[in-house]
């Protein structure tokens, strides 16, 4: 077995991994929907997603770990446990929000930036740039209402989630972006 194949395997695992844990926790928020107005429960909630998204992401940058690049991956990880961090300071709707806005935000810029250096292929980054940003922005329009922002987040990991897992399964995605330098694994994940 080639190292090229055994990166290529672990970098599939490791979007499945981060695929289904995206659908799951959609789904976790799905099916407590008549919990969400309360603020405690949201607040929890929030946090252990967020916790769950930064622990699959170190995942995929154990599989990338011997790139260059590899610190994009973990710096991705590092704002989620942060954003997670960061909720356990917040005490109403809108910060709670705001929490989500920013992590999207720098999510969005992470994606944009790996795809400018070449390492995240355009038909992956792209859509996943876009949707960390529609994310921002709506969670920003709607801030006020907590039912809302949790929603929107929980529509944001199932469709995540289900986009990384067909792309991890597409053998194209877990390649090298056009015109890059194929020395180095690629990743085709941008939560």
């Amino acid at each position: 077995m080639s190292s090229t194949s055994a990166d290529h395997r672990a970098l599939r695992r490791a979007g499945l991994i981060r695929a289904v844990a995206l659908v799951l926790v959609g789904l976790a928020i799905a099916f407590t929907a008549t919990l969400h107005e309360s603020f405690a429960f949201d607040h929890w909630l929030l946090s252990t997603s967020l916790t769950v998204i930064g622990a699959v992401t170190l995942v995929e940058y154990w599989a990338l770990r011997s790139t260059l690049e590899s610190w994009w991956v973990a710096a991705r990880a590092v704002i989620a446990f942060a954003a997670a961090g960061a909720l356990i300071a917040v005490a109403d709707d809108v910060s709670l929000a705001l929490v989500i806005v920013f992590w999207a935000m720098l999510t969005a810029v992470i994606t944009l930036m790996r795809l400018l250096r070449g390492v995240q292929p355009r038909r992956v980054a792209v859509p996943s740039a876009l949707l960390s940003l529609a994310l921002a922005v709506v969670t920003l329009l709607v801030r006020e209402d907590p039912v809302a922002v949790i929603g929107f987040f929980g529509a944001y990991a199932v469709i995540r989630g289900v986009f990384l897992g067909i792309s991890a399964f597409d053998g194209g995605s877990v390649g090298a972006a056009p015109d890059a330098d194929t020395s180095a694994p690629r990743t085709e994940s941008a939560i």
